[in-house]
């Protein structure tokens, strides 16, 4: 019973909200300005033939002013706009959107999605364009008054710029709160709604059996 129920309610989840996991991004994204970012959304089979978009968010669930930035032609082949390209791949489920010469007003919340009858499922991207932060040589004093350079700094810093160096973490922007969140959380309301109704109808249907045996037995007829 719980197993029916819970594929009942995944398909008519997907019904209501067709975004729901068909669509996956990396969440968050982060580029420095003058320099390029690639953007690599995955999707699910079966939309292999649909066009693919990126647009700038201007809304729940909706580009800003309804507008693509670049969308491509149900193809593999890519299509560029500007600064910005997008191709698709059908055998590895997924496209990747390419934004070259950032600038800082590139930053925002953008949407990578399907165009399916103007519903198609889509994820949502946070970019951030900030500049690299460099390596500060720290300097130590000497007794003479003088400042020295700290070596293990200075050794760090021109061994990070070596092509053997291990490329350093940087900090990433946290991951906005997914929509994949929101579905499992109605996915679990429905549920629990649907048990809370199945629980009333037995209750009223034991009330009423209950009744109903005193309503089908005939008064006695008083002799006369």
């Amino acid at each position: 019973m719980g197993i029916r129920t819970m594929r009942i309610f995944s398909v008519l989840l997907w019904i209501l909200f067709p975004g729901c996991w068909a669509v996956t991004g990396p969440g968050a994204v982060r580029g420095s300005p003058g320099g390029s970012v690639a953007v690599r959304c995955r999707y699910r089979g079966g939309f292999e033939d649909d066009p693919k978009f990126w647009c700038r968010e201007g809304g729940r669930w909706r580009c800003s002013n309804g507008l693509f930035i670049v969308e491509t032609s149900g193809s593999e082949a890519e299509v560029r706009r500007g600064r910005v390209s997008i191709q698709d791949n059908h055998t590895e489920l997924a496209f990747t959107v390419t934004v070259e010469n950032l600038t800082r007003a590139d930053a925002g919340t953008y949407q990578c999605g399907v165009e399916r009858f103007g519903r198609g499922p889509r994820a949502t991207v946070e970019l951030t364009v900030s500049p690299a932060v460099p390596y500060a040589i720290q300097t130590e004093t000497t007794p003479q008054g003088t400042k020295q350079p700290d070596v293990s700094s200075s050794t760090k810093a021109e061994s990070s710029c070596s092509p053997t160096a291990h490329t350093i973490p940087t900090h990433t922007t946290p991951t906005r709160f997914q929509p994949i969140i929101i579905c499992f959380l109605l996915l679990v309301l429905l549920k629990v709604l649907f048990l809370l109704c199945i629980v009333c109808v037995l209750i009223w249907m034991s009330v009423r059996y209950r009744r109903r045996p005193r309503e089908m037995v005939p008064e006695r007829q008083t002799s006369s």
